[in-house]
């Protein structure tokens, strides 16, 4: 399926991708339009703790970053 959006909203997502918080064009696109939708609670809490599982798998695996070094990022980005 191909979708066309904003060149602002564009730039957003390529900017949370390029930050690290998506891999992916494609995830931040799955997770703007999956959070946007999901109107029961419980399934935002169910979406919310799966993510928070796939971070500790990613973390157990040595995929993760620690938080020394997202505290410096955030120093960086802030100071």
């Amino acid at each position: 399926m191909d979708i066309s959006i904003s060149q602002n909203l564009e730039n957003i997502l390529q900017e949370k991708v390029a930050e690290g918080l998506f891999k992916s064009m494609e995830e931040a696109v799955y997770f703007a339009i999956k959070f946007t939708f999901v109107n029961n609670t419980q399934e935002r809490i169910d979406i919310l703790n799966a993510e928070i599982e796939k971070g500790w798998q990613e973390m157990e695996t040595g995929q993760g970053r620690t938080y020394k070094d997202i505290f410096s990022d955030l120093r960086k980005r802030y100071a």
